[in-house]
């Protein structure tokens, strides 16, 4: 009887939940985020799906110039588009993107809703496996904006770069993606993997979520090289819907802001 009970609260809490996406940076992995989130859930109906919200919304400004170059600053439209999502009825947000995460926080503290921050996942992913010495493949932004190293070097954790030439060669292979010419992206980006782990990282950040569309069938034959930040995203976000007492879990286990 207690279990019945235990049981209808869950699913009472589940139907108030709605995630919110906060996507477009760019369209594609945004689609590949949520065909993520959908093969993570173990659902035998469509009813036992997650709820989501989506803005993919490709117009907001470019974040990497906007770190980089002083260029048109994103934030406006990202806090314009998270109004929506909460307006449409979104109980928690994420944004698919790591270079966004560089205004995580800044929403956060303006947002009415909880979040997940990819960065956060993807660490949590990187102490549950005890590495030490880890890859990344991301935006010169997001490398030059220190997003991960900052979270990693307070627990010990070296992190591995590209060095400016092959760096070179992770942009062009993001805006391959992106341009549609998957198959060149995933020239330049397994070029760039491969130097990382020459170099001893025991696993690879996929620190870009166009990344993962590219390394896609190496990371699935060999799942223990790479961290693919879109994926552990998606394993969070199934993880607090199914999980009510996620949210009062500290940030560090739970991955929510």
């Amino acid at each position: 009887m207690e279990l019945d009970k235990l049981q209808g609260v869950v699913m009472q809490q589940q139907r108030a939940r709605r995630l919110g996406i906060l996507g477009g940076m760019g369209p594609l992995a945004t689609v590949d985020f949520m065909r993520k989130i959908i093969q993570s859930t173990p659902a035998g109906q469509d009813q036992a799906h997650i709820p989501m919200v989506v803005a993919n919304v490709p117009q907001i400004p470019d974040r990497t110039q906007a770190i980089l170059d002083a260029a048109e600053d994103p934030f406006p439209a990202l806090l314009q588009l998270l109004r929506q999502l909460e307006q449409a009825g979104a109980t928690l947000f994420v944004i698919p993107c790591n270079t966004a995460h560089f205004w995580f926080k800044r929403l956060t503290y303006y947002s009415r809703i909880e979040a997940i921050s990819i960065i956060d996942c993807v660490v949590g992913a990187i102490r549950r496996r005890g590495l030490r010495r880890v890859g990344l493949l991301a935006t010169t932004a997001t490398v030059r904006g220190g997003l991960y190293q900052q979270e990693l070097r307070p627990l010990g954790i070296e992190c591995v770069l590209p060095d400016a030439l092959m760096q070179q060669k992770v942009m062009r292979g993001i805006a391959a993606v992106k341009a549609g010419d998957v198959a060149l992206g995933q020239r330049c980006l397994f070029e760039a993997y491969q130097a990382l782990r020459e170099q001893g990282a025991e696993s690879v950040i996929l620190g870009c979520t166009e990344i993962p569309l590219a390394l896609e069938a190496h990371a699935n034959a060999h799942p223990e090289t790479v961290i693919d930040s879109l994926a552990e995203l998606a394993q969070a976000c199934v993880q607090w819907y199914q999980v009510p007492q996620l949210s009062k879990l500290a940030p560090t286990q739970a991955c929510v802001a």
